[in-house]
């Protein structure tokens, strides 16, 4: 589907159980007040599916799943049916979006075959969680306490900036996403670990097959940008990264059960 490019509230949030991608939902149309798009990993029948969900604040309006293994695409009810068992047989990890309800509206119309082909599921068919009203009952207001008398203005202590998020640029095909997503975030954690603070992290990845009957295999290349404050030689940083890419490559490539090819490796501090 086609979705517009938002800040993610979570990335790689694991939901254990229906309840807790309930929460998830819950939370993510709280803080848009309009509705949300989600993205799902999740297995049903032991199959891993690529949800792709659409919401409002009241109900399910579009639904997208691919197979991973076969890339085999459904939308509408089929997918609809899909998704609600993979949330139910649990775990999924997944990526939350929240929209403004004129994203919401914009993202119905440029996807308009898939909301047309799909039952409007309310969410509390979903979840029950959505069926909970909050509570009507007023607080008892408490009286005001009285400040105690000051001969000085209060010093206020300075907030702490807020670190910069690391950006990610993914040019991968949809199914594979979920995953070099994951990577991506194992590749910064590890490059603090070396005193190296990622500003950006680019990842471009494309499906090959070998000849002779050989299968398919996945190549990709991989940059990565940010200020180091390392006593290291930047030749011996790329090394060290170099050699965590082509580990977890080796990982993914068991994964995927296809082999996973790093091309290239780019550090830019």
């Amino acid at each position: 589907m086609k979705l517009p490019a938002v800040n993610p509230l979570e990335e790689n949030y694991l939901c254990a159980n229906r309840e807790e991608f309930a929460e998830l939902l819950k939370r993510t149309i709280e803080k848009s007040g309009g509705g949300a798009f989600f993205k799902a990993l999740g297995k049903v029948d032991g199959v891993p599916y690529y949800a792709t969900i659409l919401i409002d604040d009241q109900k399910i309006l579009a639904v997208e799943v691919q197979n991973v293994r076969t890339g085999e695409t459904l939308v509408g009810g089929p997918a609809l049916e899909v998704m609600k068992k993979m949330i139910e047989q649990g775990p999924t990890i997944v990526d939350a979006f929240p929209l403004g309800d004129v994203d919401v509206k914009m993202s119905v119309v440029d996807n308009i075959d898939v909301y047309n082909s799909t039952p409007k599921m309310h969410l509390s068919e979903l979840c029950p969680v959505f069926n909970e009203k909050p509570s009507t009952k007023m607080k008892k207001p408490e009286p005001p306490r009285p400040k105690p008398p000051q001969s000085f203005a209060p010093v206020e202590e300075p907030k702490p900036k807020p670190k910069p998020r690391t950006e990610f640029v993914l040019d991968v095909p949809s199914h594979l996403e979920p995953y070099f997503r994951a990577f991506g975030n194992r590749l910064v954690k590890y490059a603090k670990s070396l005193e190296i603070e990622p500003t950006k992290v680019t990842i471009a990845a494309k499906e090959v097959r070998y000849a002779l009957g050989a299968g398919t295999g996945v190549h990709a290349t991989i940059e990565l940008e940010g200020s180091s404050g390392s006593l290291l030689a930047p030749s011996r940083l790329k090394e060290l990264l170099e050699n965590f890419v082509y580990r977890e490559a080796s990982e993914l490539s068991s994964e995927l059960d296809k082999k996973v090819v790093i091309s290239r490796f780019i550090l830019k501090t």
